[in-house]
């Protein structure tokens, strides 16, 4: 799972802002569909999946310590992207707190000029990418899909951590996620 920013020009950023050195973007397919593109910034080497379904959606996403839910992202309304291997969401909020742009809950250490620069003139928005082989479950309540996701800790990337990415509403997001991580739900 990735949890980041992604910049106008499709350059993807951790929540620290350090560069992934990847291309992340969503373009026409030659089929006449979508797609979803990662490009590896180095290597120029790119894989890209096709589209299966899209919707407008509002999601947050939390670490899962057992039951008890640390909130990550505050929600935020955006694009769902369905595709071949997985979805992502990428955020496209009315407006953003001028003293507190991201909608991340993380302590940035950037200064806070580069992050307004980041969000002002580079059009940064957050994003979140989820490989369907990371979910474990799909969950659905009146009030939201629940992507229950285990991958690598954000501060230790070697332990597996669990996640809660929340997606609303029910009646357009479950639609998109129909089947999805079915091969890996445990």
């Amino acid at each position: 799972m990735i949890l980041g920013y992604i910049d106008s020009e499709d350059r993807a950023y951790e929540l620290n802002f350090a560069t992934l050195r990847m291309r992340v973007r969503e373009e026409a397919a030659a089929d006449g569909g979508a797609q979803v593109v990662f490009t590896q910034s180095a290597g120029k080497e790119s894989r890209a999946f096709r589209v299966l379904g899209e919707t407008q959606a509002t999601a947050s996403a939390a670490m899962d310590h057992g039951g008890d839910l640390m909130p990550l992202l505050r929600p935020v309304g955006g694009r769902l992207l369905r595709h071949e291997r997985g979805l992502i969401f990428f955020a496209e909020p009315g407006s953003r707190d001028p003293e507190d742009p991201s909608f991340f809950l993380v302590n940035v250490g950037a200064m806070p000029s580069a992050v307004k620069h980041f969000f002002e003139d580079r059009e940064g928005r957050e994003f979140v990418s989820i490989p369907d082989d990371e979910i474990l479950r799909i969950t659905t309540d009146p009030e939201a899909v629940t992507v229950s996701v285990s991958a690598a800790g954000l501060a230790l990337p070697k332990e597996k951590l669990a996640y809660a990415v929340r997606l609303t509403p029910p009646d357009r997001v479950g639609p998109v996620l129909s089947d999805l991580g079915s091969s890996s739900r445990r």
